[in-house]
């Protein structure tokens, strides 16, 4: 094995030793831990003799396949996948599990990233058997999930789920801005994500003990404002009492402003100043607090339109805005929504004590094509919500689960595909929808965009028609992906088409 110096042991290592000499394999076989590797793709490379009795499985049924394939996870995602994706460690993280044999885990991970010329080639996962510790270790020395969350905080980047190309960037640019002591600033639609990506920067930037504070500025009355941002000193005004503010108990960590535009302009001043000159003053009080604190803001409208309309303080929005990042709203990045479902699904089937596995292909339409104004929160909400309406023997999400998909329907029906839980099959009910027609193409319009997108149009009405409106087949007709052919459906307002295909095939 050639000797490696990345960050997590360059300092434990003596640089005149050569540890290609040792044959670490030997060492893993011999490990009184449950050891297994993965490469780049997931897939198993190495399943010691300790973690083959764990989990009551042979090697030889292990290896070469996907770690996915072999456990199945209870109440959170693998963690070997999310080292992957991420490329931080996980430490010490508690994690229940069921492997290919139905055998049930409960198990202690801490699984690191294998690196090579800066890039991962693989993880490696050391386990230890929780039901094992809990007999021989006292309990209050048991270890507790741990990805090193400072206190007041639940999220790690490992915590943030979604492939999306737009998201991804966000993720990027927010771990850069995780290496630099610099203001940032998070600009996103409420339920976007702004507070976890908050929390995962500082978890990112310092040791968890480094303090973390944060404040809703559109909750605090305007009054009241101040003080609990500087402090305030016995005396100041009538009922003062001697009390750090925000900035101060921040100090030698972060503060996070959230929804920093619902700020009064007045102090919004007093804040540039702050920030300028690295010293707050307590309410009443003449001594300075010198500061060293990462600012994280974040707003929830565009910044542009914030500044145009004076509501926000261009000088301000500079001097915060070091690093800005744009969390996209969920309808814009509707590749993750499938994934999302899936996450918040295993989390409440841990909460509420469910075993649900599937979410049915039509309830992934209509999450498709719904447009979320409550964004990822929203999403999380609604699962939530259908997992309660579930029984203990059910398997698959559907979407009678679902009561808020008949209230959404009610109110608008245009972009949602609203399948009724008893079908309609007389002719005088389908009829009686008002589908809109699809022009003909006229032979004197030139416009070519015009053109292309109307043939686009009546090949997917085609396709639907030819497939009885069955969105995975007529996109495989059309040689294009059911995500897309999704998108193409929405985009070309088809909805209440692709239900009056659906209804003439019953």
């Amino acid at each position: 094995m050639p000797h490696t110096t990345n960050k997590y042991n360059k300092k434990f290592m003596l640089d005149s030793f050569d540890f290609s000499r040792i044959d670490f394999i030997d060492i893993l076989c011999g490990s009184d831990l449950g050891i297994l590797m993965t490469d780049d793709k997931g897939i198993m490379v190495y399943y010691n003799d300790v973690q083959a009795t764990i989990d009551k499985l042979d090697p030889s049924d292990v290896l070469g396949k996907h770690i996915t394939d072999v456990y199945k996870y209870n109440n959170d995602s693998s963690t070997c996948m999310r080292v992957l994706k991420h490329g931080k460690p996980i430490i010490n993280y508690a994690l229940s599990y069921r492997s290919s044999n139905v055998n049930v885990g409960n198990t202690i991970h801490s699984v690191f990233p294998l690196m090579k010329d800066d890039k991962i080639i693989g993880t490696i996962c050391f386990v230890k058997d929780y039901n094992i510790m809990e007999r021989s270790i006292p309990s209050f020395l048991s270890p507790k999930n741990n990805e090193n969350f400072a206190e007041g905080t639940r999220f790690t980047f490992a915590s943030i789920i979604g492939s999306d190309p737009l998201f991804v960037n966000a993720v990027k640019t927010a771990k850069m801005a995780g290496n630099s002591p610099s203001p940032v600033m998070l600009y996103g639609e409420t339920g976007t994500g702004k507070e976890l990506f908050a929390q995962a920067i500082h978890n990112f930037y310092y040791s968890k003990k480094r303090h973390y504070m944060d404040i809703n500025c559109a909750a605090i009355p305007e009054s009241l404002i101040e003080g609990i941002l500087f402090g305030t000193v016995k005396g100041a005004y009538t009922g003062a009492v001697d009390r750090a503010g925000l900035f101060e108990q921040a100090n030698g960590g972060t503060i996070f402003l959230d929804e920093i535009n619902s700020m009064p302009l007045a102090m919004q001043g007093k804040l540039l100043r702050v920030l300028q000159e690295k010293k707050v003053r307590r309410v009443g009080s003449l001594e300075t607090i010198n500061l060293d604190v990462k600012i994280i803001s974040s707003l929830n409208k565009s910044p542009r339109e914030l500044v145009d309309s004076g509501e926000f303080r261009m000088d301000l929005f500079y001097r915060l805005a070091v690093i800005y990042i744009q969390i996209p709203a969920l309808r814009e990045r509707r590749l993750d929504v499938e994934e999302l479902g899936r996450h918040f699904l295993q989390k409440y089937n841990a909460v509420l004590g469910r075993t649900i596995k599937n979410i049915s292909p039509e309830l992934i339409d209509f999450f498709w094509n719904y447009p979320w104004p409550g964004n990822v929160r929203e999403l999380e909400h609604i699962i939530e919500s259908a997992v309660n309406m579930t029984s203990y023997e059910e398997t698959t999400l559907r979407l009678e689960h679902c009561y808020f998909v008949n209230l959404l329907c009610k109110e608008n029906s245009s972009h949602l595909d609203c399948i009724k839980s008893k079908p309609l099959t007389t002719a005088d009910s389908v009829d009686s929808l008002e589908i809109p027609e699809i022009p003909a193409v006229e032979a004197e319009i030139f416009n070519l965009p015009a053109k292309k997108s109307q043939l686009e149009k009546n090949n997917i009405v085609k396709a639907l028609e030819k497939t009885d409106g069955n969105i995975a087949k007529a996109a495989k007709l059309l040689g294009i992906s059911r995500q897309l052919l999704g998108y193409k459906v929405n985009k070309h307002r088809l909805r209440l088409n692709l239900l009056k295909i659906k209804l003439n095939s019953i």
